[in-house]
C-alpha cells in the first residue's frame, strides 16, 4: 500500500465529506428507532432504516481504516513504519 501524503485542507475535506453523508444516515435511523420505541410500527421505513444501519456501519469502519492508515503515515505517530 502506498504512504498517504497528508495535508491540512485534505484531512478537514475527508472528515467534513463523512459528517454531511454520515449525519442524514443517523438522523433517519435515530427516528426510525423512536417510532418503533413508541410502537409505530411501518415495516418500509423498518426496511430502509436497517439498509441504513448497515450503511453508517460501512461508513465508521471506512473512517476508522482511512483515520488508521492517517495514523501510520504521520511521522510524529509513534506507531509510525517512518519512526522506525
Amino acid at each position: 500500500m502506498l504512504p498517504m501524503r497528508l495535508s491540512f485542507l485534505r484531512l478537514f475535506g475527508s472528515i467534513l465529506g463523512f459528517v454531511l453523508v454520515g449525519t442524514p444516515l443517523v438522523a433517519y435511523v435515530w427516528e426510525t428507532l423512536n417510532r418503533l420505541l413508541a410502537g409505530h410500527f411501518e415495516g418500509r421505513q423498518f426496511a430502509v432504516a436497517v439498509l441504513g444501519a448497515l450503511l453508517l456501519a460501512a461508513l465508521l469502519r471506512f473512517l476508522a481504516r482511512t483515520l488508521w492508515r492517517w495514523e501510520q503515515s504521520s511521522p510524529r505517530s509513534p506507531t509510525s513504519r517512518r519512526a522506525q
